[in-house]
């Protein structure tokens, strides 16, 4: 039932000094991290379950609180440990992923390509230059072969 929340939410931190200290838990946010803890086993914690308890918190509105510090501490969980397994940050949200790694196969395939059609149009308009029409071709050719998204960058330049 966790796992199928939608994993885009995010679980409030562990509070820190600037958390809400006065906020308190209803009987059925209580009940729900009760339950919800009682799902996990504390000494062999994943990531994967932070990020569902977190989830689950999300979900019901529980926001970081000595108040919900105290239900988890009773549980037997350190909200701490939770926060730091799930990747919260102090603003309650996860970085976002990694972008996905490009091969040097996928950017070598790419360069092969851009050769080959810079070629092709210089030597059907007999220059040794590209007009701006064929440039704008190129990269439109680029884009639809290499099933790129308009607005996202033909190469992934981050380590």
């Amino acid at each position: 039932m966790i796992d199928s929340m939608n994993s885009s939410m995010s679980m409030p931190p562990p509070p820190k000094s600037g958390a809400n200290t006065n906020q308190t838990l209803t009987e059925v946010q209580q009940s729900l991290i009760s339950d919800t803890l009682s799902e996990y086993d504390v000494d062999n914690l994943t990531e994967a379950d932070a990020v569902s308890i977190v989830e689950a918190f999300a979900q019901a509105g529980i926001e970081p609180s000595m108040a919900l510090e105290k239900a988890v501490s009773s549980a037997g969980f350190n909200s701490n440990t939770i926060g730091e397994l799930a990747q919260v940050d102090d603003a309650g949200s996860r970085p976002p992923p990694p972008p996905p790694k490009q091969s040097s196969e996928e950017i070598s395939s790419l360069v092969d390509y851009l050769a080959e059609i810079m070629e092709e149009k210089l030597a059907a308009s007999d220059s040794n230059e590209l007009s701006d029409q064929d440039k704008q071709s190129i990269i439109a050719d680029i884009y639809e072969n290499f099933n790129i998204g308009e607005g996202d960058s033909i190469i992934n330049t981050t380590a």
